[in-house]
């Protein structure tokens, strides 16, 4: 696998995963830009889980019947949307309804995870994996950092401004860069969530490692 296209994975895994973190060192600031209390814009800020929840569940599936090409520059573009949109919005509502949409589009980290697997041959499949879960990570540890540096020079907007430039030059590079594949099946919507459904039920397996995650996500959350 050309290493150009781990090292773009990677980067758009991590550039991708950060969109869910930029709002948490920047609370106080957008309380005092709302005059809204901290549990109301706490709700807020958390509106962009509730919408990565959505998108593990309602999006991330169609990795299996679309085209990936397709579907990751479409996932990453939109996010582009939902970056301005919180970036202008000009109501605590408005912010809520953005970041909605951003953490929904925001599961294209989790695509490209499985895109990379796709790629890859058996022999490579675990070094891949790893590299672009390192930048997945790397997202979610550097985002805050990110986020908190660049507001104390000119405000919790450019935040969002910055990263929507980032991800607007991203979707480019990943049209161009990125192997067209084929779609994998055919099955109806509806069928493909039940599917979904089904797994959940049949694999105990799976039943465990969600719940590990799960607690994992939210303890990481909560500290």
């Amino acid at each position: 696998m050309d290493q150009r296209v781990v090292a773009l994975l990677a980067l758009t895994s991590g550039t991708a995963v950060a969109n869910l973190y930029y709002s948490q060192p920047l609370m106080k600031a957008i309380c005092r830009t709302f005059q809204a209390s901290e549990a109301t814009t706490g709700l807020a800020v958390a509106a962009i889980q509730f919408g990565y929840a959505a998108g593990l569940v309602l999006l991330v599936p169609l990795g299996d019947v679309l085209e990936h090409r397709r579907l990751v520059v479409s996932l990453v573009a939109a996010s582009t949307l939902g970056l301005v949109g919180v970036a202008l919005s000009p109501s605590l509502p408005a912010f809520a309804l953005a970041a909605l949409l951003l953490g929904l589009t925001t599961v294209v980290a989790q695509i490209v995870v499985a895109v990379a697997a796709n790629l890859a041959g058996k022999s490579e499949r675990g070094r891949v994996v790893g590299t672009v879960m390192t930048g997945l990570l790397i997202g979610v540890l550097l985002s805050r950092t990110f986020a908190g540096a660049l507001a104390e020079l000119s405000g919790w907007r450019t935040v969002y401004w910055v990263a929507a430039a980032l991800i607007l030059i991203l979707s480019t590079v990943l049209w161009r860069w990125l192997p067209r594949g084929n779609a994998i099946n055919s099955i109806p919507y509806p069928d493909l969530l039940r599917s979904v459904a089904n797994l959940l039920c049949e694999e105990p397996v799976l039943r465990r490692r969600a719940l590990y995650g799960a607690l994992q996500f939210g303890a990481f959350n909560t500290l």
